[in-house]
């Protein structure tokens, strides 16, 4: 099956036509209920905000936060705490055009890094479940980047900052036929050992023979990373050491994909081949031991979509995914451990802990309608059914022995700290609903909707297992939401509220025994404000601010779990104001104030954050109507802060620390 999918992507780079007559843009499964709850960041605002780094701009989005990390890691949180653990990184989806970055099952907590943001014609974010319209993973919410702008526009933008850093985006587009991007960038870091070296490169092609089209993207990514992880203090001369200079992440992938489309009077189909590819390798830094992890997917899939027009005021569509996945993983402890306590150093041996192969294929079918009358209101519904297989194969001794069969030994024989399970098959079935509608009245839109979300137990969780587990029997992970909304909009203003209420059930956790389980409950409510108003014909003022609560709902003392307590990095308030000032015909100016509130850093309630409150100004300077240079000045007042913080029982309270004051500097050239 990929050599086919491969041949019909190679067929489709080829030139179809010496010259596009009319290049179409098609996004598969694009625009469907594309309501006031979701955000999207447009090509101007990556320009200015000209992000190193996604927290950069991803506080412009009501309810969104992305934890900064060491160099290019990230943590994402979507109407949601920022949720740490083996799996929670499948509570968000990752998408490029529509399409997500890796195969379900094999999320990374950073696959951000494998994106090119810089490059992107737009970014969607969805907040709360998008499960029914893009499958599993989109539990919370899903980031979805639009690719290569192919609005006609050359450019090289160049950049450095005071921490003999740079980066430089260049992008061309030939005609209506191609366009390439190429991002590079390499970053010392504030912290010792903690930089990082990026490349990143990114082709579109289009291509058309009658009443097809045939859009192609590739896109390759490589990441060269040292890393520093937390620090136990954000405030003094501790914040820039690092503990673990011999820390690195290495991460490259590669993706392809190309989508077919054909235009009919009253519907259209789209079909889509695609193949993915990456591996990383890193040091387990935060674990006794230090084991190196190397793992690598590969996988392929094709997407079917039929769009159908013809009825009067209805819309339907109907789609098929299909996906096939291999992904290995091992873990390798290079050295005998000897400086922990006695039981450590017994049960974390040296060798391999876990080497293993996981086929998967996934088979999923979904539905669309959309009712519109001539009032302006809208009634929609989506539906999704989708089938995850694993198959999974140990592909050394079962059970807690050290790769050649003895036994780890502490006072008695207790075994490994981890547990390889044997050889198995698992399947879960799923289905997701959306279901609403939204009414315009004279200037203002209202929406209402309830949707259901879900995630299925990632690779780590099934066969990544611990102690005396040997099966982790695990259900998906789902939620259920309502969700209100109104948007407004004026001659000098726009403004967007929403509400929303969730529960979710079946969370997947660990419990006092390291087991990996299902069971947990939790609930999500919040409130959303943002938008924008002209105040003078030289100043406009743009926020985003949300006011949520994250709680338990369930108790499990064993951990210290009590609902009602309010679950862990997942502040209260959180918002920012921007500020834009046309003070002079060539130069525009932006004044950034972010906050975030306080949050707790322990499922007890015991241990917090202050949170904090920076200011951030960028700007542009047209010296020609091609050549501008552009400015930034991060953390004006050189604040001492946090990126994120937590509390643990062996380590005490810890700390990813902020950014000290940066300037950067550079310019941009369009040619």
């Amino acid at each position: 099956m990929p050599l086919i999918f491969l041949f019909l992507i190679v067929f489709s780079c080829v030139s179809l036509s010496n010259e596009v007559e009319e290049q179409i843009k098609v996004s598969f499964n694009q625009d469907w209920n594309f309501l006031p709850s979701a955000d999207k960041i447009s090509a101007d605002d990556i320009k200015l905000f000209n992000p190193s780094h996604p927290k950069e701009i991803f506080n412009t989005s009501a309810g969104s936060w992305i934890s900064r990390g060491s160099g290019q890691e990230s943590l994402i949180s979507l109407r949601s705490p920022v949720l740490t653990g083996s799996g929670a990184c499948g509570s968000f989806l990752i998408l490029e055009d529509g399409l997500p970055i890796r195969p379900a099952g094999f999320c990374n907590v950073n696959n951000l890094f494998e994106v090119s943001l810089n490059l992107a014609s737009s970014i969607e974010i969805l907040k709360g479940p998008s499960s029914a319209r893009f499958g599993g993973n989109a539990l919370h919410g899903a980031i979805n980047i639009e690719t290569l702008r192919v609005d006609g526009t050359n450019y090289l933008k160049t950049e450095i900052n005071n921490e003999e850093s740079f980066k430089s985006t260049f992008a061309y587009q030939e005609s209506k036929n191609w366009t390439l991007g190429i991002s590079l960038g390499s970053n010392k870091g504030f912290r010792d050992d903690s930089g990082h070296d990026e490349q990143k490169f990114a082709f579109k092609s289009f291509n058309r023979i009658n009443d097809w089209q045939a859009t192609t993207y590739l896109n390759l990514t490589n990441l060269n990373q040292e890393t520093a992880g937390y620090a136990s203090s954000y405030i003094s001369s501790l914040r820039e050491g690092n503990a673990n200079p011999e820390a690195y992440r290495d991460a490259k992938s590669v993706r392809v994909n190309t989508l077919l489309t054909n235009f009919k009077e009253d519907y259209f189909f789209q079909l889509r081949p695609y193949l993915r590819s990456s591996k990383m390798n890193f040091i387990q830094h935060y674990l006794p031991g230090q084991p190196i992890e190397k793992n690598n997917q590969t996988s392929s899939g094709i997407n079917f979509l039929m769009d159908i027009n013809s009825f009067t005021n209805h819309k339907l569509s109907f789609g098929i995914n299909l996906e096939l996945a291999n992904i290995d993983l091992e873990e390798f402890q290079p050295e005998e451990l000897t400086t922990s306590s006695a039981f450590n150093n017994a049960v974390r041996p040296q060798g391999f802990h876990y080497d293993f192969s996981v086929n998967t294929n996934l088979f999923a079918v979904f539905l669309a309608h959309e009712y519109l009358t001539e009032e302006a209101f809208k009634v929609f519904s989506n539906l999704r059914l989708e089938r995850l297989n694993y198959d999974y194969d140990n592909l050394m001794l079962d059970g807690r022995t050290k790769d050649d069969g003895t036994e780890c030994t502490f006072n008695g024989n207790d075994g490994c700290f981890y547990s390889r399970p044997a050889d198995s098959k698992i399947s879960f079935s799923d289905s997701s609903l959306r279901f609403g509608f939204s009414k315009e009245f004279k200037s203002n839109e209202f929406f209402l909707q309830f949707s259901k979300g879900f995630r299925p137990p990632q690779i780590n969780e099934l066969f990544r297992l611990q102690k005396a587990q040997t099966l982790a029997d695990l259900n998906s992970e789902k939620i259920n939401s309502f969700e209100f909304g109104v948007l407004s909009t004026g001659e000098n203003f726009s403004n967007k509220f929403v509400m929303y209420v969730s529960k979710k059930n079946d969370y997947i956790y660990k419990d006092n025994s390291a087991a990996t389980i299902s069971g947990g409950k939790s609930k999500h409510q919040g409130l959303e404000v943002s938008g924008s108003v002209k105040v003078l014909p030289i100043l406009s003022i743009n926020y985003a601010w949300s006011l949520a609560k994250h709680q338990y709902d369930y108790s499990f003392p064993e951990i210290d779990v009590l609902k009602g307590n309010y679950i862990d990095t997942a502040p209260k308030i959180q918002g920012s104001l921007f500020f834009n000032l046309d003070v002079l015909e060539n130069l525009t100016l932006q004044i950034e104030e972010e906050y975030m509130g306080k949050y707790f850093t322990d499922v007890e309630n015991q241990y917090s954050y202050p949170g904090h409150f920076l200011t951030n100004i960028r700007g542009f300077y047209s010296l020609t109507p091609k050549l501008k240079i552009n400015f930034s000045l991060l953390n004006v007042f050189d604040k001492r802060y946090a990126e994120r913080a937590d509390y643990s029982s062996f380590s005490g309270e810890r700390y990813f620390p902020g950014l000290p004051i940066q300037w950067r500097f550079g310019f941009s050239y369009s040619f």
